[in-house]
């Protein structure tokens, strides 16, 4: 499958480079188009994005002309819905399928865009238990799978946190974290202010998470000389160590609950884009802990809230010894059990890679081949399994198709494809008796039984349905074996052609009595020994 991913802030990317990770295994054929992260168009804020609508529009359209070039088969969308929305109105428009990922919070607020939603997204997959409900009574077709932070901080593993510490020298002095969020226009607000109060703690050491797309020059050019250090890409390092965190709003606060690092979360702008945002928020809370437990479990300090001297106050009641940081961690605990368990990233690629193909059954390439007796094809699926096979009447269908399509010359032909045309050439030259295919048998209990058994009778030989019924235990169902036949989709490779009728009749046969009997002929003649067979 072709999948063109976007994702447009950091956090997302992450995610994004973890779904990629998974679906190549579920998928092996799987390729891809990524558009990640933009500094320049990667802004919140009603004012601060509408001051680079040049920029956003060329981004915007560059990207559908790369949709447009590629034609994947599905489009996944990861949260950054500012852009994303848009694209998926496009993809909706062109016929894509999409698939978006972190669903765009309008419980919160911009509860216009669940019409846009409803009709334009394939699947929505949330990563909170609350969202599900709240997008299916809209009619939106919403699933909960799972939060990708936990998987995240599964693979986070000791021996890390102990480099982490060697790598950087940490100083053996209590740590203070500030991760003051991975865009311009909030780092740009967060951060002067936090930056105020770092020499009022000199029994600490400030550690600020750094946002790879930021230069550092963003970071000094605020923090100047003061004593505190910019790490880079070891934001959970830098939680797991800290007493405490001054966390901008946003992903990271319910990463630094699942670490246990208790935190005031901070949040601002530009005062016209606030007051807009205030008068369309619909929730109580705007951090992820408080929007998941449903109460206020760690501070918020929004706007004019927002003030070096109240986080200096907040952050102190979050030190060792003190109420406050018992009752954060107490929340915290709450917190994991709502969530579940991880593993969310490889539920989300399975789930993606079936809305995109309709699962396992589903035929995506197929190959023509001539034989002595007619034209053979075989269908396979994404997963590497044959799905049917058996004798096409127009002769001068030839070669590999994918999706319809004959495949172009430097796409990689799916290894089950080769096999087995390798198998049935071997079959028709008298020196393979058997097959060793992976099927994708899709029936009753009772078919794939009655399957089963038809592959077990010998090359050369023929059985009765009132034999093949006493084979699996069940002598009274030779009526019932007869139709279980007759649906095979496997043609020669489950061999149905060596069943024939209690009087020696040739019966039915989907591809004709005549090929039948030509089946049967070729194989008592490169196996003369066979005892029973009906020539």
């Amino acid at each position: 499958m072709r999948y063109f991913i976007i994702a447009g802030e950091v956090s997302g990317h992450n995610y994004a480079e973890q779904l990629k990770e998974a679906l190549t295994h579920i998928d092996p054929l799987a390729e891809f188009k990524y558009r990640g992260p933009d500094l320049t168009t990667a802004v919140t804020g009603f004012v601060e994005v509408a001051t680079k609508p040049g920029l956003f529009i060329k981004a915007l359209n560059q990207c559908k002309r790369e949709i447009v070039e590629y034609n994947p088969d599905a489009i996944i969308l990861v949260d950054y819905p500012g852009f994303n929305m848009r694209i998926a109105k496009f993809a909706w428009r062109k016929g894509y399928k999409t698939l978006y990922y972190i669903a765009p919070k309008t419980w919160a607020t911009r509860e216009y865009r669940v019409k846009a939603l409803k009709r334009h997204i394939t699947r929505l997959y949330t990563i909170f238990p609350f969202e599900t409900p709240y997008f299916s009574s809209k009619g939106i077709p919403a699933v909960y799978l799972g939060n990708p932070v936990l998987d995240r901080l599964t693979a986070y593993s000791e021996k890390e946190k102990e480099d982490f510490i060697k790598k950087f020298r940490i100083e053996d002095k209590p740590i203070l974290a500030i991760l003051p969020g991975s865009r311009l226009n909030e780092i740009n607000y967060l951060l002067p202010r936090a930056a105020k109060i770092i020499e009022r703690f000199k029994d600490y050491q400030w550690i600020v998470a750094g946002t790879p797309t930021v230069p550092i020059h963003v970071y000094d050019k605020i923090l100047k000389d003061l004593p505190v250090r910019v790490v880079y890409g070891h934001t959970y390092d830098i939680l797991r160590h800290a007493q405490a965190a001054v966390v901008s709003s946003g992903t990271a606060t319910l990463e630094a609950a699942l670490l246990n690092c208790p935190q005031v979360v901070c949040y601002g702008g530009n005062p016209v884009s606030a007051f807009i945002a205030r008068r369309m928020l619909k929730v109580p809370h705007v951090s992820l802990p408080n929007l998941i437990l449903q109460r206020r479990s760690v501070t918020e300090l929004l706007q004019r809230d927002c003030k070096p001297n109240r986080i200096e106050e907040e952050l102190r009641l979050l030190l060792p010894g003190r109420q406050k940081r018992r009752s954060v961690l107490a929340a915290y605990r709450r917190l994991h059990k709502i969530l579940g368990a991880d593993g969310s990233i490889e539920r989300t690629a399975k789930d993606m890679y079936v809305q995109t193909t309709g699962g396992e059954h589903v035929p995506r390439y197929k190959v023509y081949t001539s034989t002595p007796f007619g034209n053979f094809y075989f269908d396979a699926n994404e997963h590497e399994k044959l799905t049917a096979c058996g004798f096409e009447e127009d002769y001068k269908k030839t070669g590999f198709f994918k999706s319809g399509e004959p495949m172009d010359a430097e796409e990689p032909i799916p290894l089950v494809l080769l096999e087995a045309l390798k198998q049935l050439d071997e079959y028709f030259k008298g020196t393979r008796r058997t097959f060793n295919l992976p099927l994708q048998m899709e029936g009753t209990e009772f078919q794939i039984t009655v399957w089963t058994q038809l592959q077990k009778i010998p090359y050369g030989t023929t059985v009765s349905y009132s034999q093949l019924a006493e084979r699996i235990d069940n002598p009274k169902a030779s009526r019932a074996v007869g139709q279980a036949n007759n649906a095979n989709v496997f043609a020669i490779v489950v061999p149905c052609h060596r069943v024939i009728g209690a009087d020696g009749s040739l019966v039915g046969y989907a591809s004709g009595v005549e090929r039948k009997q030509q089946l049967l002929a070729m194989e008592k003649s490169y196996a003369p020994e066979s005892s029973n067979a009906l020539f």
